[in-house]
């Protein structure tokens, strides 16, 4: 189990209040970039690795929430995190949805189906599908292991 540390939870709460105010029908418009994340989570700048680039401790907090988010069955919250010149996610994201077994042929495509679902997900307000996800996330994880059990007795 991930634990968030406290500038994770930082970017976590940061991260979930603009899903929760995001538009479904635009979710590319609840999107910040690092720079615009590291002036509200640390807004006088004490720590340059979250305020500057090249965001030394930012990236790997954005993985940390981003991991601790799909480990309870919800959709990767960086997803809101995008370059500023471009638009949308680093290539960092891609290869951490890999790491994260995620099937990923086009890292753009994956995205922004990722962003989309962040934001129906988080802006729906519904605490119920928040628990669903968490107990379908653990009922896959019975699944996985009674599987394995059976392998292992036959």
């Amino acid at each position: 189990m991930i634990t968030l540390t406290p500038a994770e939870r930082d970017v976590h709460r940061a991260l979930l209040k603009l899903a929760q105010e995001g538009d479904p029908g635009k979710p590319g418009a609840a999107c910040i970039s690092y720079k615009g994340l590291g002036q509200v989570i640390d807004p006088e700048g004490r720590n340059p690795g979250m305020t500057r680039p090249p965001f030394r401790t930012m990236f790997p907090a954005l993985g940390h929430v981003s991991m601790y988010e799909v480990e309870h069955g919800r959709p990767m919250l960086s997803a809101l995190v995008v370059n500023q010149d471009t638009g949308t996610a680093g290539p960092g994201f891609a290869e951490l949805a890999r790491h994260l077994q995620f099937e990923v042929k086009d890292g753009e495509a994956f995205w922004r189906r990722e962003l989309e679902e962040v934001v129906r997900f988080w802006s729906a307000n519904d605490p119920v599908l928040v628990l669903d996800a968490a107990v379908d996330r653990v009922l896959e994880e019975l699944k996985q292991i009674r599987a394995l059990l059976r392998k292992r007795s036959a």
